[in-house]
């Protein structure tokens, strides 16, 4: 406990540190949001009723025309219910800090640290919040408040080819050892991750086409200094085509994430308990398809709505065939941006979500949900 209070007073006065240096003479930009998103399911799913509240704030500082600082944090409350019984998590999360060099007007060299702010370790509770927020196809913003410290190392380039643009970006993050467990005496490890990306960009007349490509390799996350498990590789396709239509632009966009199977390492035990070996079994492969589309719609007063329509289908595949956590979930709604007090633009946001998630027993369960977002975001 000792240790886990100062490091939070360390990390605490680290991001007082970075708020206290002064900015250039350039404008810097904060953003405070309120972001509600939560479900009901019919029986099934080990959950009756899922949600989380969320209140991020962001900070950009530009400290020259080529050097800035981001810097971001939340604080989340998140409650499951199920038999009813409720299960809640709450606090701030984990803050992330990036450091933005542009060399070049083509180039951009990033350095980012996450601080372990957030908790990290769970009680049983908690725990249960956790594995329900992490479900993919649900699309919770934040699922562990917590993940230990991390450090990350971007490069950005461009180039025009023809009449191609065309990017490229590589990072490698360092991850941090955290207890993930008030109930274990077990300090965790995730893998360090390296994610490789191609982007290619084309006008077509007023219109523009951009396509790209993700690559990410994990290394061996490891239980006190012991493979414990090794994540597949996952692949990213992306498309996106904007157009304008009357007096606005709109976007059609794809998404195809692809997450190989991993292996699981698990300790085999005697009839008295005591571990005799290991062996390693395979983990889902999972398959993420995002279609959807987003546009302006001008309403009247210098006011534009904005909508979004997006429907995510999840192929989720056991090493036995079977496929629970598959499914499919559909989002309608839209923003309306708005100035206020002259100075401050707030972004209120409203969406429904409908779909339906395969069981354990394969059969299809309703999923309802709603989200409720509001943004103010100001110069100072």
């Amino acid at each position: 406990m000792i240790a886990r209070t100062l490091k939070a007073g360390i990390a605490a006065a680290f991001v007082a540190a970075v708020l206290a240096v002064p900015a250039s003479a350039q404008n810097s930009t904060m953003g405070v949001g309120s972001n509600f998103m939560g479900y009901t399911f019919d029986a099934g799913l080990g959950a009756d009723a899922v949600q989380l509240f969320m209140v991020p704030v962001a900070v950009r500082f530009p400290i020259t025309d080529a050097i800035s600082v981001d810097l971001s944090t939340a604080w989340a409350q998140g409650e499951i219910e199920r038999d009813n019984t409720r299960f809640t998590m709450s606090g701030v999360t984990d803050t992330h800090l990036k450091l933005s060099y542009s060399v070049t007007p083509w180039a951009l060299l990033s350095f980012g640290a996450g601080i372990p702010t957030g908790n990290s370790t769970h009680t049983g509770e908690e725990a249960i919040v956790a594995s329900v927020l992490a479900t993919d196809l649900l699309g919770f913003r934040e699922t562990t408040w917590g993940s230990g410290s991390g450090f990350t190392s971007a490069l950005a380039t461009a180039a025009r080819v023809g009449g191609w643009g065309v990017g490229f970006a590589g990072a490698y993050s360092v991850r941090g050892e955290f207890e993930p467990s008030t109930d274990l005496d077990l300090s965790y490890r995730p893998g360090n991750e390296t994610r490789i990306r191609v982007g290619l960009d084309r006008n077509i007349g007023t219109n523009t086409l951009t396509l790209g490509a993700t690559f990410r390799q994990y290394e061996s996350d490891q239980a006190d200094g012991i493979n414990l498990f090794q994540a597949g590789n996952r692949l990213r396709f992306d498309a996106t085509y904007a157009f304008r239509a009357g007096s606005g632009v709109w976007t059609v966009y794809a998404a195809d994430v692809i997450r190989e199977t991993g292996d699981l390492t698990l300790s085999i035990v005697d009839n008295i308990g005591a571990i005799v070996g290991d062996t390693a079994i395979a983990t889902p492969k999972q398959n993420m398809l995002v279609v959807g589309v987003m546009g302006s719609i001008q309403v009247g007063g210098g006011f534009a709505f904005r909508p979004h329509i997006d429907l995510r289908l999840q192929d989720r595949t056991e090493p036995d065939g079977t496929d629970p956590g598959s499914g499919w979930m559909l989002a309608a709604g839209g923003d309306l941006p708005m100035r206020l007090f002259g100075g401050y633009d707030f972004f209120p946001k409203l969406r429904i979500l409908y779909g339906s998630i395969i069981d354990a027993t394969g059969a299809g369960v309703d999923v309802m949900g709603a989200e409720f977002s509001g943004t103010v975001r100001w110069i100072f």
